[in-house]
């Protein structure tokens, strides 16, 4: 699109000149009033004798952002009137508690989706039932063990959880750190509980009803929880940590899969934005969609970010950015990095997505923004 050319140009440039200091490969999808407008890969997908280039359609682990789909979902069952945010988990899964049965019965929906559930931040059994897990934590013969340790896990224990249900019924054994609704922390594993629900009232498994009520809707067609899929495609990433960029352990958690575990390209993420900013009735009407974008309570001060004003909603952090409200989530684990943004005001939305660690994508994204919000 002409009228934007120089100013993708000074991204572009922008761009390339982080990527000759450091990186291997980086996607990015930038959106302007309901159309893509950019779509670039910057390096390569993987390191090796054969180059294989990134672009807006190869397949990358987006680890926090598919939390977002997973609160989608409860969104469709809340249209279907199956669910309301405001039911006490325990009315769709009887067997959820904690150690206090009386505190976790008041815990909603809304409340684990927004994290003020109660839950600590740092429970660990989400990621630890990962099948490589072993070859995770394996950098020192201890290491694993020292793992377990720190989450106050058994190997047993983690072996014994094969279903999202069993992730639901391990929260007995947690203690609140404060009344539903009263605090907030990130609680990453809470996020299967959501799964769980949608499992038990729809009667499908979460990946099916994500794929036949969202991503099929949308046609979001390289999005998947399968990591087999993703494996066995060449245009995907592999993932380098590191100044010596080591090669990571591939992350795949079919039963976490809400949490951290699904798989999208920039391309795909950048028309879930557009969707998020106009709504499509045919999918979800825009009510819904608008709900999650509603602050619920401001983040602990460790998630703020240097923002002055940032705040959760349901699977959405919202602040403001140069006078412009701002709405996004991100993601990362060893050396995935993901990152989606909007500037719903601006119709504005921008994806970045790296297979290496780092803080580049909130760089380049900051960037965008200024290009345009300059304008």
């Amino acid at each position: 699109m002409k009228k934007y050319d120089g100013k993708l140009q000074q991204i572009t440039s922008f761009i390339e000149g982080k990527m000759k200091v450091e990186g291997v490969g980086l996607s990015v999808a930038i959106v302007k009033n309901k159309e893509r407008i950019f779509s670039k890969g910057f390096g390569t997908s993987r390191i090796g004798n054969d180059l294989f280039y990134i672009d807006g359609e190869t397949r990358m682990s987006i680890q926090s952002i598919s939390k977002n789909f997973a609160a989608l979902s409860i969104m469709k069952l809340v249209d279907k009137q199956l669910v309301s945010l405001d039911d006490p988990v325990v009315n769709h899964l009887p067997y959820f508690r904690t150690q206090v049965k009386h505190q976790s019965d008041s815990i909603t929906i809304r409340h684990v989706l927004s994290h003020t559930a109660g839950f600590p931040s740092d429970l660990g059994i989400a990621n630890m039932i990962a099948p490589n897990v072993s070859e995770i934590f394996s950098d020192t013969p201890t290491e694993f063990q020292e793992a377990l340790d720190y989450y106050h896990l058994t190997e047993e224990e983690i072996r014994s959880v094969k279903s999202r249900e069993d992730v639901t019924k391990w929260f007995e054994k947690v203690e609140l750190q404060y009344e539903a609704g009263k605090g907030w922390a990130y609680c990453t594993d809470a996020y299967v509980i959501i799964a769980d629900i949608v499992e038990k009232v729809s009667g499908r498994g979460w990946d099916t009803f994500l794929s036949e009520e969202i991503l099929e809707p949308l046609s979001l067609k390289r999005t998947t929880s399968d990591p087999t899929v993703v494996l066995n495609d060449d245009n995907s990433a592999k993932y380098y940590l590191g100044e010596g960029k080591e090669e990571t352990p591939f992350p795949m958690n079919p039963v976490s899969a809400p949490i951290g575990y699904l798989y999208s390209t920039a391309n795909d993420l950048s028309d879930y934005l557009m969707f998020h900013m106009e709504g499509k009735s045919t999918v979800l009407p825009s009510v819904f969609t608008q709900e999650m974008q509603k602050i619920v309570r401001p983040v602990s001060e460790e998630w703020q970010f240097d923002s002055n004003d940032r705040s959760y909603g349901l699977a959405w952090f919202i602040d403001t950015y140069r006078g412009f409200r701002r709405v996004e989530h991100g993601g990362g684990q060893m050396a995935v990095r993901s990152l989606m943004t909007m500037i719903p005001e601006l119709e504005l939305g921008v994806v970045v997505l790296m297979n290496f660690d780092g803080t580049m994508h909130h760089e380049i994204c900051d960037k965008i923004l200024d290009v345009f919000i300059g304008e």
